[in-house]
C-alpha cells in the first residue's frame, strides 16, 4: 500500500463547532467525541478523516493543520519521504494510535 492520508487533523478553541461545520458541509456522518477530540468520518469509517483537537491557543500559521499518514510499511515510507526532503517530526505506532485502521 502507497503512503496514503488517513486524517486531515485541525487545532481548534472550539473543536465540537468546527466538527459540526465540516460535518455540514462533508456530509460526514460519523462523529466520535472524545472531551478535547472530535473525529469525523464517512459512514464506511475510511479515509481520510477530519480529526478536530482542541488547542486553547491555536497558532495562525502553520501548524493549525496537519495530515496524519499510514502506511503498510511505515519505516520504508518514512525513509523514502526524508529522501525526498521531508523531516520527521514523529511517528506513531498503530498501537499506540488508538485505532486499528
Amino acid at each position: 500500500m502507497p503512503l496514503a492520508v488517513r486524517n486531515i487533523t485541525f487545532s481548534s478553541a472550539d473543536p465540537k463547532r468546527l466538527a459540526d461545520f465540516w460535518a455540514a458541509a462533508t456530509g460526514y456522518t460519523q462523529r466520535r467525541d472524545s472531551g478535547e477530540e472530535v473525529l469525523l468520518a464517512p459512514d464506511d469509517w475510511s479515509f481520510p478523516r477530519l480529526d478536530f483537537q482542541h488547542s486553547p491557543t491555536p497558532t495562525s500559521g502553520p501548524g493549525r493543520v496537519h495530515l496524519d499518514l499510514t502506511a503498510a510499511d511505515m519505516a520504508a515510507e518514512v525513509d523514502r519521504l526524508i529522501d525526498l526532503g521531508a523531516t520527521e517530526l514523529w511517528t506513531i505506532d498503530v498501537a499506540q494510535s488508538g485505532t486499528t485502521t
